[in-house]
């Protein structure tokens, strides 16, 4: 057996990648309504906030710019997270800090989310079409999630980041 956990640990960060779908899959069975209608809310108040004329039509649908918009699960950039819990937990420290520290992470994919969408619709209200603003702060917003996930290094065995040690 200890054979086999000594081929897990040196193909850690494959296990790692292969868990990343599952993660991802699994986050898509929930329909994460709280967070849509989070989402929702505070964008609705951030556009009044920006002066940008957005209002909210339903739990998770918001108009802006006559176009009724619906947040989904991928609206809320939860997949993204829930696919970078393989990567970003720490087999050094305890289930409890790994929880705060993912808590941390959590709360800061929320506000770039909201930074992301909110550009995206002061944009589009500027006349650009919505699938251009949208994709383009899209793939911004998502480059700097991955950069961090390379910056904490969490599949390393050296701590590599002050986020929490």
């Amino acid at each position: 057996m200890s054979g086999l956990y000594r081929k897990l640990r040196a193909n850690g960060l494959i296990i790692r990648l292969l868990l990343i779908p599952v993660f991802v899959a699994v986050c898509h069975l929930y329909s994460w309504m709280w967070l849509r209608v989070l989402t929702t809310i505070t964008l609705v108040k951030l556009s009044e906030a920006l002066g940008i004329p957005m209002y909210r039509v339903g739990l998770d649908l918001a108009q802006v710019a006559g176009v009724t918009v619906q947040f989904v699960v991928s609206c809320t950039m939860i997949d993204a997270f829930c696919g970078a819990i393989p990567l970003l937990w720490r087999a050094t420290i305890s289930w409890p800090q790994n929880l705060a520290r993912l808590a941390l992470v959590f709360a800061g994919v929320f506000v770039l989310n909201i930074v992301r969408l909110e550009l995206g619709f002061i944009v589009m209200t500027k006349g650009v079409p919505w699938w251009l603003a949208h994709e383009c702060v899209a793939g911004v917003a998502y480059f700097c999630l991955y950069a961090f996930i390379v910056q904490q290094r969490g599949w390393a065995g050296e701590q590599s980041s002050p986020l929490m040690a």
